[in-house]
Order: structure tokens, then sequence, then C-alpha cells
């Protein structure tokens, strides 16, 4: 893992977002703990990486498939949390929808950040 890498990542997602970028970590699933980070509370990172793991705990005593390469949670006020569950990392990024169109998120931000990610992760 390149940390540094991570962090660029992170940088490359602001570059990407603007003002519609609220917040974004990368989380270790076994500990936590935020490896990098934007404007993102370490309590919140926790917290959802543990929803994260409750929902693919509840999913694999259904009849249905664990998550898929992202989720997102609608909130309030125009806002979106966006997790991309990466193996023992999440990463999560909270957005202004009023600011930033779902369909590039969705379409090119997201897949771009999984092959930063990839990238940062193999180095």
């Amino acid at each position: 893992m390149n940390v540094q890498k991570l962090n660029q990542c992170v940088e490359n997602l602001k570059k990407d977002l603007g003002e519609g970028l609220l917040a974004t970590s990368i989380v270790s699933m076994s500990d936590g703990l935020a490896i990098a980070s934007f404007n993102s509370s370490a309590k919140a990172a926790t917290i959802f990486s543990e929803i994260t793991d409750n929902i693919n705990k509840g999913l694999a005593k259904g009849p249905y498939p664990p998550l898929g390469k992202y989720y997102i949670l609608d909130l309030c006020d125009n806002k979106m949390l966006i997790f991309m569950p990466l193996g023992d990392y999440q990463w999560g990024v909270a957005i202004d929808s009023t600011k930033v169109k779902l369909g590039l998120v969705l379409n090119i931000v997201l897949p771009e950040m999984i092959n930063n990610f990839e990238t940062a992760m193999t180095e």
C-alpha cells in the first residue's frame, strides 16, 4: 500500500468534485481507522465501516448476494453518502447533490476512484 498515492487519490477526488465534495475517507475495515481523508470525522468513518460490515452480515443471512461496487445513502438537504467496499478497505464520499451530477459521479468519477485505489494498493 502506498499511502502517498492514497492521499493523491483524495486530492484527485477533490479536483473532480470541487465544491460538491463535502468529505471523504479511505478506511481500513479491520479497525475502522482512516488512512487518507478530507474533511472527515474519525468517529463517522469508524461507524460507517461498522454499518457496511453489518449490511454484509445481513445480506449473507438472507437470499441476497453481497454488496457490489458501491451503495448510496440519500440524505435530507440534498446530501448523499456513497460507500465503496474495496476488500479490506472502504472508501466513503459525502457529496452535495446540488453541486455535482450523480451521473457524473457514478459513471466517471467512481470507476476512476476504484482504478486509482487499486493502483495505490499495488505499489
